[in-house]
């Protein structure tokens, strides 16, 4: 566990240069989606640690691949590498399709476009990381729904624990856990960094659906309060723990 911890680590700190694109104007722009690279590199960290689970080697050999992909400037180079790393780990796992999905465009069935505004990003890179953030989610709320489907359902009270703690299970893990489940960042309880902290406090988070469906967690300062009280039973936000996930 501790090798495991500490590759984790390596592979998440990994930092890279930044390069100048040309934005509006012809003046040089930074690449966002290379500013993030860490973020990236989080997630398919995560990647591999969900999938690879029949061999520490062939574990290591899939972080090895996707840490490659970090040491490339943004563009087809990276997509096809990527790509190449995708179709070998994720064939026959949940993120298949998302490795598919970059496929098509790394050999061309669906063109590569330059970095545009606002997001400055190759097609294809946010597709991704959007494809596998939200499998990731998908499997968290399954996880939690999964652990309590044994609860009688008979009443109304009893609907509404069930209700109540598959959604507490959802926002402590994605809150409180060392690494996030879904983005796979480490994340030191639900502190902020110290200079954040001293300004906005610890996080709280909130669930939110989007018009696709998609699940998508908020995350916002706790010392938010309730507005327009009414009778609260309190107006801080603070939050419910599940089980041992605590912050």
């Amino acid at each position: 566990m501790i090798l495991k911890a500490a590759m984790c680590l390596c592979f998440i700190m990994f930092t890279a240069h930044l390069i100048g694109i040309e934005g509006f104007g012809g003046k040089p722009k930074q690449d966002k989606c290379y500013n993030h690279n860490n973020k990236l590199l989080s997630l398919l960290n995560l990647l591999c640690n969900s999938t690879q689970n029949s061999s520490i080697t062939v574990r290591d050999a899939c972080y090895g691949c996707f840490f490659r992909v970090g040491v490339l400037t943004p563009g087809a180079a990276l997509l096809n590498q990527l790509s190449q790393c995708s179709n070998i780990y994720l064939a026959n796992t949940s993120y298949a399709g998302c490795a598919s999905q970059l496929a098509t465009i790394v050999s061309g069935v669906r063109p590569t476009t330059a970095p545009t505004y606002p997001f400055l990003c190759y097609t294809g890179y946010c597709e991704f990381v959007r494809c596998v953030r939200r499998i990731n989610a998908n499997v968290l709320v399954d996880n939690c729904l999964i652990e309590n489907s044994n609860r009688n359902l008979t009443t109304q009270q009893d609907r509404v624990n069930y209700y109540t703690n598959i959604t507490a299970c959802i926002l402590a893990r994605s809150r409180c856990n060392a690494y996030n489940p879904i983005t796979g960042e480490l994340q030191s309880g639900n502190n902020l960094s110290p200079l954040l902290h001293f300004q906005s406090g610890v996080l709280s988070n909130a669930l939110q659906i989007t018009t696709s469906g998609d699940i998508r967690i908020v995350s916002f300062s706790q010392k938010v309060g309730v507005s327009g009280l009414f009778c609260a039973t309190q107006t801080s936000l603070d939050q419910a723990g599940y089980g041992v996930t605590t912050c």
